[in-house]
């Protein structure tokens, strides 16, 4: 028998009942406590904060109403269960007074206090199944987005968030993991089961923007030869995505206003008004607020898109997270490749850290599938550092980087941990993941 994982205290003063019925209840609960009277089950309730207390009314030094009223000055939310041979209106009445949950009476059946029990636990166990959940999906957040100082925020917004219709504007870097971070919300939302997509504003012209957004209408335009659905229409339920909001044109941006207020809008050419309950997240790689005060961005927009606004920080300063986020990224790329993969060494973490990143996480993830692909058992700095550099050549508006050197890239790291530390070394030693003595040794060697 799965026995449930409730703490029980049951206060009796009858030791042969007291010892038969905490026998019979520990084949059904995890723990059970028992004592002879209501001062002792007042220190263990007090001590060992019992999910459920089962005591007798008539015992000597305090008895049970006395128990359960100093209780209920405690906790209003642990359910008591009283158990008599006596029924006498006044301890009824007193037992209502103070909110008794359940009267038992003597003798009893067991299966009746089981049941008693069972049902007044249930929602204790409902709360921690719920809580553990949100501690799972919080834990599994960190692992998806990052668990540094400088993400530790975005992960807290974004959990709570999720289980709103909160419009959110997400602001960072290009490749710093805008969409990425807005597809994570949408599957932590209710909206889960319904669309989400993406459409990127910066790359359509207003004539064809309007035309993704809210659909047209058969002969709308040359070439408009058949109807079609927005996005808008099509996320109708679920999220819709609106990468790089600040290139929409002001026509656009009016008319993103209505849709977003009024939860209705026309398509192109149309005059049957299209109902929709679509939660929006847009995105910009800059700041919408200060380009709002500028006029280049509508402001009441900005405040109607702006209920949350998230600034994800750039890799750069995310030290902590680049060695899980090249882990992640490793295995991922492994994974569709069937192949094992490759090792992260102390010194390839150390070059990773020591990178600029200009193309963030979405470099950092190009170069990790690279590494995946051409990297040995255990990844190199001399492969990473090939790998940036024909990365930088694959680049056409870039001019090639030369890679940094294994001392420079292992020096800069050492002073950068020791920087974000104020100077602590074995905290700086782990911040890098490495021990302190070969951190101590590794410091001897490049601080000069």
């Amino acid at each position: 028998m799965n026995k449930m994982p409730l703490k029980i205290l049951y206060v009796e003063d009858e030791t042969d009942l007291r010892i038969s019925i905490r026998m019979i209840l520990e084949m059904y609960y995890e723990t059970v406590l028992s004592c002879t009277n209501g001062m002792e089950g007042l220190a263990i309730f007090n001590r060992e904060h019992p999910d459920v207390v089962v005591s007798d009314i008539m015992m000597p030094v305090l008895d049970g109403l006395e128990m359960a009223r100093k209780i209920r000055e405690i906790s209003q939310e642990t359910p008591v269960i009283l158990t008599t041979a006596f029924t006498e209106t006044a301890y009824l009445l007193k037992s209502i007074e103070l909110g008794i949950s359940a009267y038992v009476r003597k003798p009893f059946n067991c299966e009746e206090l089981v049941a008693a029990i069972n049902r007044l636990g249930a929602p204790t166990l409902q709360r921690r199944e719920l809580e553990e959940a949100m501690r799972r999906e919080y834990v599994s957040l960190e692992l998806l987005l990052g668990e540094s100082p400088a993400m530790r925020q975005t992960v807290q917004q974004a959990h709570r968030i999720a289980e709103t219709d909160f419009s959110i504007i997400i602001q960072g870097e290009t490749g710093s993991g805008k969409s990425y971070l807005a597809s994570v919300i949408h599957n932590l939302s209710q909206r889960r089961d319904r669309p989400f997509l993406t459409v990127s504003l910066g790359s359509l012209t207003e004539t064809l923007a309007e035309s993704q957004l809210f659909g047209h209408v058969k002969g709308a335009f040359t070439g408009a030869l058949t109807a079609k659905q927005g996005l808008f229409e099509v996320a109708d339920g679920g999220t819709l995505f609106l990468d790089d909001v600040d290139c929409a044109s002001p026509s656009i941006q009016a008319k993103i206003l209505h849709a977003v207020e009024q939860k209705w809008f026309f398509p192109v050419g149309g005059s049957k008004r299209i109902t929709v309950d679509t939660r929006v997240i847009s995105a910009s790689n800059r700041d919408l607020l200060a380009e709002a005060t500028k006029g280049t961005f509508r402001e009441d927009l900005y405040y109607r898109l702006s209920d949350l606004v998230i600034t994800l920080p750039p890799l750069r300063e995310r030290g902590d997270d680049i060695a899980l986020l090249a882990r992640s990224f490793l295995n991922e790329a492994s994974s569709e490749l069937k192949r094992v993969p490759p090792r992260l060494v102390p010194e390839t973490i150390l070059f990773l850290n020591s990178q600029h990143w200009p193309g963030n996480v979405r470099e950092l993830k190009s170069v990790m599938k690279r590494a995946a692909l051409f990297g040995s058992e255990t990844l190199t700095v001399e492969e990473l550092a090939g790998i940036l550099t024909s990365k930088n050549r694959d680049t056409s508006d870039q001019e090639p980087v030369a890679p940094m050197t294994l001392d420079l890239a292992i020096r800069q790291a050492l002073l950068k941990a020791l920087a974000a530390t104020g100077g602590k070394k074995m905290e700086a030693a782990r911040l890098l993941e490495i021990e302190y003595g070969r951190f101590k040794r590794l410091l001897e060697r490049y601080q000069h």
